[in-house]
């Protein structure tokens, strides 16, 4: 394993941005739960730091981060200081992560952010805490110039989990390729291929950390994509179809769902003819009353998702940053010129009439790739779920909306695996095995099954 002779603090920093690193490679496996990782350091001989285990959860139901670091670390963890990119889950039905490292002997733990839904945050650092373990929060307990560029890169690996739990949407990626004009297309609309084959390796990376795809009808009638992500990374995300009047070909790329899905979103009552086509290829059709992109938004949160990738054109582009569910642009600019008064652009109308009106990115990035150059950058920043102290004339206001009734039923919502007490629901993938009466085991998919 790797060893650094560094300052304890510098140390810190480091290990949790390797945590970081670790979380990451489980992008578009964990959804709806956030990537966790974990690095596990010993003192060695000569009094240095040495990792002596990590590892990283590998995506939703599985085994946690924390538990796999302990088993590959061993006898070692007795006495060594565990660092975690996000503070594990600490729920009623999964308390695996905290009580491997009780059990380990795990006597300090460092943190790089808070988990993000309120009823979980804070509670494996307390369970921790309350028996006899160190625990430091960065931006909290350590601050220093490296712990805040530690902090910055968990927040951008769990950017996704943060976004979704401030504002209840999955995490919205705008992607597009333009030519050095400004094009997304020429006049007949033909496109293959505005940026490279280097760009476009990075698109399907990027699709592939996505738990779904989104384009519009246009994009269907005139490209006839595939949207797979041919990465070789295993992860599969769902491609859909936003089509007000269901005016689609018959024949495209995306109704082949034998090796990857795909669902069509339309307004309700469209060509009824149509969608039955369409449910015989093994399509999904999802009706709304008024399709837009927010009640898609609201609509993917509701089920779980936690990242979304829009490949759309302009108008549709448009019409999803109007309202407000794009968090992040990516941009790779092709250094091609093709003019064209009427050869579409990546966002179409937003109705802005003054340049003191334009939406700027923020913590704008610059990247080349190949003769291409993409540039990425938030709409939104990435939320700060820091815990802050209140000020007094805010705090009557706490405690008048934490008051209730003794009349009230003591109703417990289970129904999604994120609720207070979502480990029971039938979408929390944790099994549970029964011994049954020829003494063989049988598992139960899980809670909510077993009590059905």
């Amino acid at each position: 394993f790797d060893s650094y002779s560094q300052s304890p603090l510098e140390f810190d920093a480091a290990s949790i941005r390797r945590a970081a690193q670790l979380a990451d490679m489980s992008a578009g496996f964990t959804a709806p739960h956030p990537n966790f990782g974990c690095v596990i350091a010993a003192p060695s001989v000569d009094g240095d730091s040495v990792v002596v285990g990590e590892e990283y959860q590998y995506g939703e139901g599985t085994a946690p981060a924390e538990l796999l670091a302990v088993e590959a670390a061993g006898e070692r963890c007795r006495g060594a200081t565990a660092y975690l990119n996000m503070e594990p889950n600490h729920c009623h039905f999964d308390q695996r992560a905290v009580t491997a490292m009780i059990q380990a002997g795990i006597s300090r733990v460092v943190i790089g952010i808070r988990y993000p839904l309120p009823h979980l945050r804070g509670k494996a650092i307390r369970a921790l805490r309350n028996e006899g373990v160190i625990v430091h929060v960065l931006g909290e307990d350590l601050l220093s110039k490296n712990t805040e560029e530690s902090l910055k890169l968990c927040r951008l690996v769990n950017a996704p989990s943060l976004y979704r739990a401030s504002f209840r949407v999955p995490f919205s990626v705008l992607k597009y390729a333009m030519t050095l004009d400004g094009k997304i297309a020429t006049n007949s609309g033909h496109s293959s291929w505005i940026s490279s084959k280097s760009s476009r390796t990075q698109v399907f990376e990027l699709r592939g950390r996505s738990d779904a795809v989104i384009v519009g009808g246009n994009t269907v009638r005139h490209d006839d994509p595939r949207l797979t992500a041919r990465h070789g990374g295993g992860h599969v995300p769902l491609r859909i179809v936003m089509s007000n009047s269901l005016n689609l070909p018959e024949t495209a790329n995306l109704w082949d769902a034998e090796e990857t899905p795909t669902m069509v979103m339309t307004q309700r009552g469209a060509r009824r003819d149509f969608q039955k086509l369409l449910a015989s290829k093994g399509i999904e059709v999802v009706e709304f009353d008024m399709l837009n992109p927010r009640v898609v938004a609201d609509y993917l949160y509701e089920c779980g998702y936690l990242s979304v990738l829009w490949e759309c054109g302009g108008v549709l582009a448009a019409s999803a940053i109007s309202s407000g569910v794009i968090h992040k642009v990516h941009a790779f600019v092709a250094p091609k010129i093709i003019g064209g008064r009427n050869a579409p652009t990546p966002v179409g109308e937003l109705g802005m009439v003054e340049m003191s009106q334009a939406l700027e990115l923020i913590d704008v990035q610059y990247e080349q790739v190949g003769p291409d150059m993409l540039v990425t950058g938030f709409l939104e920043p990435v939320p700060d779920l820091m815990p802050r102290i209140p000020a007094p004339e805010d705090t009557y206001a706490i405690l008048d909306a934490a008051s209730f009734s003794p009349y009230e039923a003591s109703i417990i919502p289970f129904y999604k695996s994120w609720d207070p007490y979502g480990a029971f629901s039938n979408f929390s993938s944790y099994p549970i095995a029964l011994p049954d009466e020829n003494g063989d085991s049988y598992v139960w998919p899980s809670v909510e099954h077993y009590y059905q």
